[in-house]
């Protein structure tokens, strides 16, 4: 393996530890009506990631059940 392929690896390492650092994991599996929300709001374009699509459905359900529609 070369160089720049260790030091990429390395990097993307680094990166990733940093980001677990400050951002918790959650081990999910989708229910397939839950998937089929994903993906709808991924094909929509409304999040190009499904990390913030869930965000966006857990915050859009947490008003929706709270009645705190303001944060």
């Amino acid at each position: 393996m070369n160089s720049d392929k260790i030091n990429g690896k390395v990097m993307a390492r680094v990166r990733v530890q940093k980001y677990r650092a400050t951002h918790r994991r959650i081990d999910y599996a989708p229910s397939a009506t839950v998937l089929a929300a994903i993906e709808r709001h991924l094909a929509a374009g409304l999040d190009n990631c499904i990390a913030g699509v869930i965000d966006q459905l857990i915050d859009a359900g947490d008003k929706a059940v709270t009645g705190n529609g303001q944060r």
